[in-house]
């Protein structure tokens, strides 16, 4: 049968059209009997829901949007894996979108979001214009931050205590003796500002001489991150120690000390941020801060959907704060 309607599956499955419109929506308050049966008749049929014309009925699109720093990242890749597996969960649709950490493109993408309908937002570590926000909250449009915070009231966060991740690289290196310590920044987003603010504390706090020329330039991804490395490595006399702004740039440190004919972690300590699945099998298994990269997806996804289904909660600001933790392996090196 083509083009089969919810009104001849209620037909043949003996129930209302509203009935099949709950299950088809994944709503509650249907006898398990009665879903199976509904469903059964579904995939007996092959029916496709139209999402426009529900759309249009509902003014509900079944679409989350979801904008990210940088998907190449295998921690957005993770994320963007947790935001998608409960939203599917729920019959909602993701739009995932890559800002590449560029402003403008990030604008672009919230546009045409917005334009497209979605039910809600989720932004992970982008940093849009305050008047951007503030629009979303004024036009009552659902969203969650990961990792990245705004001091504007009604609004969602989920992140990690970067300040704390922070503090635990920077204790470590500096307990196994290590005073001079390099650090290849991240992109300028919350959280790596917050993990910079502890380095700077804990080094003041141990006595421990720094100045402007301990920080990278900001590096995106590894082969920026290589390049740094290599200059830096190239220039400096007695460094020991370098911190890398998550574990994608580390996997581009190491390589670079690798090809200049030194060893991690003999001749440098090197510490990463995010424990991605390549932290473990790098040439020198990596030590880093752990933070639950699917996690926050999950978290984010279910806050959204959450918001969707209950508009009178949205403006009860919810911050959610997970306290990274250190995993030991063998990047670094005990030089007291």
């Amino acid at each position: 049968m083509k083009n089969i309607t919810i009104k001849k599956i209620a037909e043949l499955a003996g129930v209302s059209h509203k009935t099949v419109s709950r299950v088809v929506n994944n709503e509650k308050h249907v006898k398990e009997e009665t879903k199976n049966k509904v469903l059964k008749i579904i995939k007996e049929y092959k029916y496709e829901p139209n999402y426009f014309a529900i759309g249009l009925k509902t003014r509900k699109s079944k679409t989350i949007g979801l904008i990210v720093g940088d998907i190449e990242n295998p921690y957005y890749a993770r994320l963007a894996k947790g935001v998608i597996n409960i939203c599917e969960s729920s019959n909602y649709n993701v739009i995932v979108c890559n800002s590449q950490y560029n402003n403008e493109l990030s604008e672009k993408y919230l546009k045409m979001l917005i334009s497209k309908g979605v039910d809600g937002l989720i932004i992970s570590n982008i940093d849009l214009s305050v008047d951007s926000v503030k629009t979303l909250i004024k036009r009552n449009i659902p969203i969650v931050f990961t990792n990245i915070k705004y001091e504007i009231p009604g609004i969602n966060y989920i992140k990690a205590d970067d300040y704390h991740g922070g503090r635990l690289a920077a204790e470590y290196l500096t307990k196994l003796g290590h005073r001079k310590i390099f650090f290849l920044r991240p992109p300028d987003v919350y959280g790596a500002q917050e993990r910079i603010n502890a380095f700077k504390d804990t080094m003041t706090e141990n006595s421990i001489y720094f100045d402007d020329t301990y920080f990278s330039d900001f590096v995106f991804d590894e082969e920026s991150s290589y390049r740094a490395a290599r200059e830096f490595i190239s220039n400096q006399k007695d460094f020991t120690a370098i911190i890398a702004g998550n574990d994608f740039i580390a996997m581009g440190a190491m390589e670079a000390v690798f090809d200049l004919g030194f060893r991690v972690p003999d001749d440098f300590s090197i510490i990463g941020y995010d424990n991605l699945k390549i932290a473990k099998i790098m040439r020198v298994p990596l030590t880093t801060i752990k933070q639950p990269k699917y996690l926050f997806g999950k978290m984010a996804a279910g806050k959204i959907i959450e918001m969707i289904n209950n508009p009178d909660t949205n403006m009860d600001k919810k911050e959610i704060v997970i306290k990274p933790e250190l995993v030991e392996r063998m990047s670094c090196k005990n030089i007291n």
